[in-house]
């Protein structure tokens, strides 16, 4: 009589855990990317800033070309991937704008929310159907948001619109890499992320430019390099285990711009941004989870893809890992 053996599943395991590790490692360097970026923006602009991490961050996602090749799809799956690179530069200068106004700490928590903006835009923009848990997680959520900015009792910025407009901008470029997952690759996907900085903010750099000194183009240098880098490790992380496992790993980074604020920066985080982030975090991790449930149901119910078919967006939670900067 033959037995199944145990291998498969201890496999499968160390895949799992080498992958979280790596996706541990990946968010490490995307926050301390955004560090060295918050210490350049009081004395350069947003966009001399962005030009300067796609310059030196472009270095490594080159190598993650040379291991995947570029697959930039034709017809509208091409004009959706330009428009998704459109988007994430124009997220990162709202998101560079808040950096340079709030504490990282503020910053990420309020931008935590776009898995939650998909849940609202997925029955009106993809056509999903959003059950009630789902929709409860959203308005759980936002009750965290206004935890979090207490409008009322204190001064809203500048800055905590531009990181609302991160949130939005995030979650459309989500809704966009959901329907072109199985289209192109994550390499294809992180260099449209570098070509959009560079199409967006080249032209007005000129208006804005600044000659670096010495110390400060060496923190440019890291900055990029520590961004791409983090895209590169992102990549492993995908390649051993399922975004379903990886992607609330994204929220460790609230850890380290809690670590980088207080050390690097001397911000005391308020009571107020930790509970609500707490309340966003709980709502997102469970929103992923209802929408990882509702993927699996759905393949179950179905016999069989015809061959060349890409599955209904948003059917898969393999879609929702955080698209913050490229993957």
């Amino acid at each position: 009589m033959l037995t199944s053996s145990p291998q498969p599943t201890a496999d499968r395991r160390y895949a799992t855990l080498k992958g979280v590790a790596f996706s541990l490692l990946a968010y490490l360097l995307f926050a301390t990317s955004d560090m060295l970026v918050k210490l350049l923006l009081g004395r350069y602009s947003t966009f001399q800033v962005l030009v300067s991490q796609a310059t030196f961050g472009m270095i490594p996602v080159l190598f993650l070309l040379r291991q995947q090749g570029l697959h930039w799809p034709k017809g509208k799956a091409g004009a959706w991937l330009w428009l998704r690179a459109i988007l994430g530069a124009v997220g990162g200068i709202f998101g560079f704008f808040a950096f340079a106004r709030l504490p990282m700490a503020d910053v990420y928590a309020l931008a935590f929310c776009a898995p939650l903006i998909v849940t609202v835009l997925a029955a009106p923009i993809l056509g999903e159907k959003v059950g009630i848990r789902r929709y409860g997680a959203a308005i759980v959520g936002f009750i965290g948001v206004l935890v979090m900015v207490r409008p009322g009792f204190q001064t809203l910025e500048l800055g905590h619109l531009a990181a609302f407009l991160t949130a939005f901008s995030g979650a459309t470029t989500l809704m966009i890499v959901r329907s072109l997952r199985q289209i192109t690759n994550a390499a294809t996907m992180a260099f449209a992320v570098m070509v959009g900085l560079f199409v967006v903010n080249l032209p007005i750099l000129p208006f804005f430019w600044v000659t670096p000194n010495w110390q400060d183009l060496g923190i440019m240098v890291a900055s990029g390099l520590v961004m791409g880098s983090a895209q590169f490790a992102m990549l492993r992380a995908l390649s051993s285990a399922s975004a379903a496992a990886i992607a609330p790993m994204q929220y460790t980074m609230m850890v380290w711009a809690v670590v980088y604020g207080f050390f690097v920066f001397g911000n005391a985080v308020s009571p107020f941004v930790i509970i609500g982030s707490v309340i966003v975090v709980a709502s997102s991790v469970y929103t992923m989870y209802r929408e990882r449930v509702r993927g699996i149901t759905q393949r179950s119910e179905t016999p069989s893809t015809p061959a060349g078919l890409a599955s209904a967006p948003g059917t898969d939670q393999d879609s929702t890992v955080d698209d913050k900067k490229a993957a």
